[in-house]
């Protein structure tokens, strides 16, 4: 069955009844993204990490970067226990360290210039609270229908997304649209752009868009076109949905001129007259 036959199934299904296989395939043939979707789901209590599928295990430390980097581009499903995280400043948000004063301060200063400014940016920065998160499972959305002792597998706490602004443009249009919102806010850090960005979507419950940052573009190999785009996984369904149903409704993903149209944006000036256009046969 092609994935446009699909649709044509998906569509009249409840938002509920949506696979996460569904939702990766809707997103990567619709929105065109570059990198499978990834979840991402903070493992509060040790005995469900016997039911992650893991497919691969980090021989080295790894940043977090690293760790979604190979789950978007790698197909890799991974947990990311505590003493296998590299980077301090994901130690810090994700609750595996307290914070310290000096060396915080130190890790901001490149950044700020000023020792009050470099000493708010980690007191302030989206965390989880201290020790309580055992680890980290990260793997293409897709593997969420198979983990978990529950026949219908898991669910992500946040869905992870690099992707262009573009992409992002019309991922988060569809998300205001299937949350009765008009308008979004997202949390810009210094540093820590992925791990602080998913937290902040997760301890909010809102979608959140950040930059790359300096550990992100290099150990996370974040292409300078690229966004970061965090969907809680609690809301992954309804935006997808929203999704499919503007698909089914004017034919196509894009959002630019009428709408629309196959390619998520046919870049053409509104009104061009040499773009006009009869289907024949």
């Amino acid at each position: 069955m092609s994935l446009k036959k699909e649709i044509d199934r998906l569509k009249s299904r409840k938002f509920e009844e949506l696979t996460y296989t569904d939702i990766s395939d809707t997103y990567i043939y619709y929105i065109r993204v570059g990198f499978d979707p990834v979840g991402i789901k903070f493992c509060m209590d040790e005995s469900e990490i016997a039911g992650y599928p893991i497919n691969a295990r980090a021989k080295a430390k790894l940043t977090y970067c690293q760790f979604l980097a190979m789950a978007r581009g790698g197909l890799k499903s991974l947990f990311m226990p505590p003493n296998r995280l590299l980077c301090g400043n994901a130690q810090l948000v994700f609750g595996f360290r307290e914070l310290d004063k000096v060396k915080d301060t130190k890790r901001h200063m490149k950044y700020l210039r000023d020792e009050k400014l470099a000493w708010e940016a980690p007191l302030n920065k989206a965390k989880l609270p201290l020790g309580k998160c055992k680890g980290i499972y990260v793997a293409p959305l897709s593997i969420f229908d198979q983990a978990g002792i529950d026949p219908d597998g898991i669910d992500p706490d946040i869905v992870f997304f690099m992707c262009s602004p573009y992409q992002a443009y019309h991922i988060l249009n569809d998300y205001m649209g299937a949350m009765g919102r008009s308008s979004l806010q997202f949390n810009h850090t210094p540093n820590s752009a992925i791990c602080a960005g998913s937290v902040w979507a997760f301890n909010n419950n809102t979608a959140n868009m950040t930059t790359m940052c300096a550990g992100s573009k290099t150990s996370g190999k974040t292409d300078m076109t690229m966004v970061n785009l965090f969907i809680p996984g609690n809301q992954i369904k309804k935006v997808a949905a929203q999704l499919i149903k503007r698909v089914a409704e004017t034919g196509g993903p894009s959002v630019l001129g009428k709408g629309g149209e196959p390619w998520p944006g046919m870049d053409v000036c509104k009104a061009c007259p040499l773009f006009k256009y009869e289907e024949i046969g």
